[in-house]
């Protein structure tokens, strides 16, 4: 039995505010006591966190409140799970691995949420998330190096030039040649 909307072109109905301009965006919603997040990203591919500082951000003008990975783990709140849950051929559901929604004790990879600033204003939360950073310990947790990989073909040279600028950039973290 085939799909009608297979292979057939599909009128959206939201296409037309939005490219008029008559479209609301989250940005565009202002409510009485509301409050704005900023996300504190990790730098680092997996990387221990060492310490998250929240007193100087929580001092901040408009800040509301600082949530870590900790701060949520500690209130029971649940991970995020996968967009939709797929099954095998024997309608067993897949084992999925816990995802956090803000890391604990390390970062997986860059751009991972570590933290949360919840304040009266955008600026207001982004300022102070600037005040709490993150530290981690190195680049990588456990001794695991991340691999950097950059193929050039018939860019020789290109490719030396660019490994030579990461070797600079991050001495103890790479090394040129093969095992």
């Amino acid at each position: 039995m085939a799909t009608p909307y297979i292979g057939a072109s599909i009128k959206r109905k939201e296409d037309y505010r939005f490219l008029t301009g008559a479209g609301n965006y989250t940005d565009d919603v202002a409510l009485p006591r509301q409050t704005h997040a900023h996300f504190v990203r990790s730098p680092h591919a997996h990387a221990k966190i060492k310490s998250i500082k929240k007193d100087k951000a929580l001092k901040a003008p408009g800040v509301v409140g600082v949530f870590t990975g900790d701060d949520l783990a500690g209130a029971k709140v649940n991970g995020l799970p996968c967009g939709w849950l797929i099954t095998d051929v024997n309608g067993q559901p897949m084992k999925e691995p816990p995802h956090p929604c803000l890391a604990q004790d390390k970062a997986r990879y860059v751009g991972d949420h570590v933290a949360i600033v919840i304040a009266e204003s955008y600026q207001q939360a982004r300022d102070a998330a600037e005040l709490g950073a993150p530290r981690a310990r190195g680049g990588a947790a456990d001794g695991v190096k991340t691999p950097v990989v950059f193929l050039a073909f018939n860019r020789p040279d290109l490719t030396r030039q660019v490994l030579t600028a990461i070797r600079a950039a991050h001495p103890d973290s790479f090394r040129f040649g093969r095992r």
